[in-house]
């Protein structure tokens, strides 16, 4: 019998991140991607958005959903969320390995268990 994990959202707040302030934003971007595929991920888009002067915005779309990262170099902080469908893969790894790759002095992680539309035991109710 197959145990069912539901789909799982991570909320993370990276501070004092002393590594951030003086990375281009493709060399994060990558940063992200390489850390996610280590941790399982099949990456299939990917988009980024720097703002002059300022931070960065990741969207990585996955096989298993998706991930996004923000980047407030000048406040050494990296907001980053990641929502999988798959117990493959391993968002905690992905997370350390970002903390380690910018140098967090600070980590902050929930977990969110989410409603899993597919699962055949699961049934909705309007109240």
């Amino acid at each position: 019998m197959k145990t069912h994990v539901p789909p799982a959202l991570y909320a993370v707040d990276l501070s004092g991140c002393t590594d951030l302030i003086d990375r281009a934003s493709a060399e994060i971007m990558a940063a992200f991607c390489a850390a996610l595929r280590r941790a399982g991920a099949t990456v299939v888009h990917e988009l980024f958005h720097s703002f002059p002067g300022t931070g960065l915005t990741c969207v990585l779309i996955l096989s298993e959903s998706h991930a996004i990262l923000h980047t407030w170099p000048e406040t050494g902080t990296v907001n980053i969320d990641i929502f999988s469908c798959s117990p493959r893969l391993k968002s905690l790894e992905a997370i350390d390995e970002l903390r380690r790759s910018f140098g967090a002095q600070h980590v902050t992680v929930q977990e969110i268990l989410r409603a899993d539309g597919h699962h055949p035991d699961v049934i909705s109710r309007s109240a």
